[in-house]
């Protein structure tokens, strides 16, 4: 359990990866996702959900951020998709 300097305990929370997309037919615009691969790179093509239907796309990865703690992540962790899987 971590302690605050004011004498309360803070909570633990979890760490995720996310990683920024872009997606071809979105010209202008980025999307954050969870990413559940420890490999993934800048550059690389993943499928992941876009639209309220969840299709799976192709999307480029153009940035990382590796172990966000849970208080301080992009997006909503109740509203965050997770990429379906490299290509």
């Amino acid at each position: 359990m971590i302690h605050s300097l004011a004498g309360g305990e803070l909570r633990e929370y979890k760490t995720y990866n996310f990683a920024k997309l872009k997606f071809e037919d979105c010209a202008g615009k980025y999307f954050w996702y969870i990413c559940p691969f420890d490999d993934l790179k800048v550059g690389d093509y993943v499928l992941a959900p876009f639209g309220e239907i969840d299709e799976p796309k192709k999307a480029k990865v153009i940035r990382i951020d590796k172990n966000v703690n849970g208080q301080t992540t992009p997006i909503s962790i109740k509203t965050a998709k997770n990429i379906y899987k490299k290509i």
